[in-house]
């Protein structure tokens, strides 16, 4: 009877460490493809003059306009 509910124990930390260790490496692949995600989109704005400009126009009047 022990040996059985020892190797349900073993086969439940298992499980539960596979689960874990799975969870973690998902959260940390969708973190790279958001911080990727970002940098590629970042630098393909900044290859925008025009947008760059108005983004500055923008600010420039939100910095006016705060008291």
């Amino acid at each position: 009877m022990a040996s059985t509910i020892g190797g349900l124990i073993v086969l439940f930390l298992l499980y539960a460490s596979g689960a874990i260790f799975l969870t973690v490496m998902l959260a940390v692949g969708i973190a790279w493809g958001i911080r990727w995600g970002i940098t590629w989109s970042i630098r393909e704005i900044s290859k925008d003059r025009e947008l760059e400009a108005w983004l500055k126009r923008i600010r420039s009047a939100s910095e006016k306009s705060d008291p």
